[in-house]
């Protein structure tokens, strides 16, 4: 970027080839292609739990009653159906005066990571195939996982445990969760697996850019114009010498110079335009 004391911040939306021709981007609010914008997720295989192994928290779940606990549950299987079989990014914090049991219900759309598919059985492990959902902690997971930093799952659900640990059926799942540290060792994402999913929106290749564009108010003719009109006020002149740092006090015209005070850290510089070079050169002539 060229030196220059003022910049001239410009959004707006304006084709992109002028744009790339014409300023120097310095941020663009969406990410655009020849097709138009992009989304990108990313889909991998997920352990979600194995069986019959006592898990870090003391229980065991038994295939029949965890598989039983996902097929004939019909509200998981109308979102399974429908690609909205969501999970959270960690388990609900209950704060003092919540419901527990409601929010334990409740998949909060505000802290959605992932959604998952019908899941299968492999060996004795509960598998599934998950997809981080466009959006705060969607992009979150999937950045963290495109840099080595595996996804884990957690079951999120209701129910009781026998003497020996455990579960018991009528055991309710809702959900599972994106963790930082599963109680299950093998509730880990298949790395190999990850493959990105980009969706291209439809539209105008048209964006909104910011772009910076060097500017020396004492060669703008429309400085000029502003500072010659006769509907400029006094309110827009303070404003106008507010941003360049003029002391508007100090203005002042004779027969050939506009002079005027500058103010900075280091002191005051004086701005001397000829006058000449603010009017036509002809009108300048019958002063």
């Amino acid at each position: 970027m060229q030196k220059a004391e003022y910049y001239l911040i410009n959004e707006s939306m304006v084709n992109q080839d002028v744009t790339e021709k014409c300023h120097e981007i310095l941020h663009e609010n969406i990410v655009t292609t020849p097709t138009g914008s992009k989304i990108m997720t990313i889909t991998f295989k997920q352990a979600l739990q194995d069986f019959g192994v006592r898990n870090w928290n003391g229980r065991i779940y038994d295939k029949d009653v965890v598989v039983n606990a996902i097929k004939n549950n019909p509200l998981i299987q109308c979102d399974i159906n429908k690609s909205a079989w969501c999970g959270e990014m960690g388990h609900p914090i209950i704060e003092k005066g919540m419901n527990e049991l409601a929010r334990q219900m409740t998949i909060d759309p505000k802290l959605v990571a992932w959604r998952l598919s019908q899941p299968w059985v492999e060996g004795n492990v509960l598998m599934a195939e998950c997809t981080t959902v466009p959006g705060e902690w969607g992009d979150t997971l999937m950045n963290r996982a495109l840099t080595g930093f595996a996804p884990q799952a957690s079951s999120r659900a209701i129910g009781g445990v026998d003497k020996q640990g455990h579960v018991m059926a009528g055991y309710t799942v809702i959900t599972f969760d994106a963790v930082l540290r599963s109680s299950h060792a093998k509730a880990v994402a298949d790395m190999s697996t990850i493959k990105a999913n980009t969706f291209t929106i439809p539209g105008s290749p048209n964006t909104m850019s910011e772009s910076a564009v060097p500017y020396d108010f004492t060669k703008d003719d429309s400085f000029k114009d502003f500072l010659l009109s006769e509907n400029t006020s006094k309110a827009q002149i303070n404003m106008l010498c507010e941003t360049f740092d003029i002391d508007p006090m100090s203005i002042t015209m004779d027969k050939k110079f506009l002079k005027m005070k500058r103010m900075n850290e280091t002191g005051s510089q004086t701005i001397v335009i000829p006058l000449n070079k603010l009017v036509d050169m002809e009108y300048y002539n019958l002063f």
